[in-house]
């Protein structure tokens, strides 16, 4: 006689109940990220997240608590984002070619069709007018962003590739804050050509920090 089969189990029966969580959760970010990206965060309510999600209002209500909670976990989800995206590009690259591969790359994210390579230039927009809390998280992405330029011109002067006496910091800034500046003309004028915005920002990084030949 033959030994009787198991009842086949549904895919949802292997999930533990972790693994359902975080697959409900990555719904919900991902809702949440497309509607800033498509409204801004002062017209997206937690019940709009919720419809899109096909999740109930009560779901994002426990998920989140708060819009201040849930533009923190948005944060951390675009910059894990970023520094994948920019271990994977750089790769081997140090000095200034690090330095300008980086740059091509956040341009490339802001203008991908990924909105978590985007989001925080809305957010980082709508940070200006909002309560201190919400702009400091801003703050911390600029702060890392900065840090992790500075590093990458730090190594370019010790390996030479990058003049000994740049101005790291004040460099950093200025590169994050041209980089920003770029990526909100690219979402408010699609007649931008991307091509062209990267060219320019690669010869203004140039002309600032590659090593100058002697005079004479």
């Amino acid at each position: 006689m033959a030994t009787p089969q198991e009842p086949a189990r549904r895919p949802d029966a292997r999930r533990t109940q972790a693994e359902r969580r975080a697959e409900s959760e990555q719904r919900l970010l991902t809702a949440s990220v497309e509607l800033i990206v498509e409204q801004g965060l002062a017209r997206t309510s937690l019940a709009d997240i919720g419809r899109r999600a096909g999740a109930s209002h009560a779901l994002v209500n426990h998920r989140f608590g708060s819009k201040d909670e849930l533009v923190d976990r948005i944060i951390e989800e675009a910059t894990r984002y970023y520094a994948h995206a920019a271990r994977t590009r750089i790769g081997a690259r140090t000095g200034l070619d690090a330095v300008l591969e980086l740059c091509a790359l956040y341009l490339d994210l802001v203008d991908g069709p990924d909105p978590i390579g985007r989001v925080h230039v809305v957010l980082w927009s709508e940070a200006v007018a909002h309560s201190a809390s919400r702009r400091n998280a801003q703050l911390e992405w600029d702060r890392q962003f900065r840090d992790f330029v500075s590093g990458l011109i730090e190594d370019g002067v010790a390996e030479g590739s990058i003049r000994a006496d740049v101005p790291v910091a004040d460099t950093a800034l200025t590169i994050v804050g041209a980089l920003r500046g770029t990526a909100m003309q690219l979402l408010v004028d699609g007649g931008i050509d991307l091509d062209s915005a990267q060219s320019l920002i690669r010869e203004l990084v140039l002309s600032d920090l590659r090593v100058r030949p002697d005079a004479g």
